[in-house]
């Protein structure tokens, strides 16, 4: 039944997009994407300009989140400020705060119970994940329970600074800081503080490169 009716559905729609030209088709993207942000913006504490690069992007805790100006979410965003964790009774008050010109790739995600805070003009790619907290605090009498039933257990804000990039696949662990202009490899995990103006990548991530001004030439004195 279930191939009856998609299949229909599925040339009607092959045949709109031969029909359509590509410049009409970019028209209604962007026209939706503007509508799903002005909609979107209202969960949020601050948000002014809010883009969208596609839908859906999941919200929880939106008063404890606050964003800068012209922040992007992508398709599947992720930005969970837990204030509530029932199943182990547990209440929190998380700060999430975003700062301008921040784009946060399709399938990012955030989890907070406690404070991340990213910085101006950082970006991440896909599926990168930034979390301050773990389920549990890896100790035996909690390891002995299902994951779910962990408490929710923080070991320290996360703080990313300015003008960073952080690649594909990435996960930012709890109790981090990473420095402002840094670049994080894809598909790295990292674990420890990443001083600003360095490259980083790796499981766990170690510095690769530290990136210095370029000097200045000396000046020569004018003996005439």
């Amino acid at each position: 039944m279930k191939k009856l009716i998609l299949k229909p559905i599925i040339a009607l729609a092959s045949l709109w997009g031969k029909m359509l030209p590509e410049r009409i088709v970019l028209v209604w993207q962007d026209f939706r994407n503007k509508c799903y942000a002005a909609y979107l913006r209202h969960f949020f504490v601050g948000a002014e300009e809010l883009i969208t690069n596609g839908s859906p992007v999941r919200v929880t805790g939106g008063r404890y989140i606050r964003m800068g100006r012209r922040v992007t979410l992508g398709s599947w965003a992720r930005l969970e400020a837990t204030y509530r964790w029932e199943i182990c009774s547990q209440t929190f008050t998380p700060q999430v705060v975003i700062g301008d010109n921040v784009v946060l790739a399709p399938f990012s995600r955030i989890g907070c119970i406690n404070r991340v805070e990213i910085g101006d003009w950082t970006t991440t790619g896909q599926r990168v994940y930034i979390t301050d907290h773990t389920h549990g605090n890896v100790s035996y009498e909690q390891l002995s329970l299902p994951p779910r039933h962990r408490p929710l257990y923080s070991k320290g804000p996360v703080k990313i600074g300015a003008y960073v990039h952080i690649g594909e696949n990435s996960c930012i662990m709890p109790g981090v800081t990473i420095g402002d202009h840094s670049v994080i490899g894809a598909g790295s995990i990292v674990t420890h503080d990443i001083p600003p103006y360095t490259v980083a990548a790796g499981n766990p991530a170690k510095v690769l490169k530290t990136i210095t001004a370029p000097s200045e030439s000396p000046q020569v004195e004018d003996l005439n």
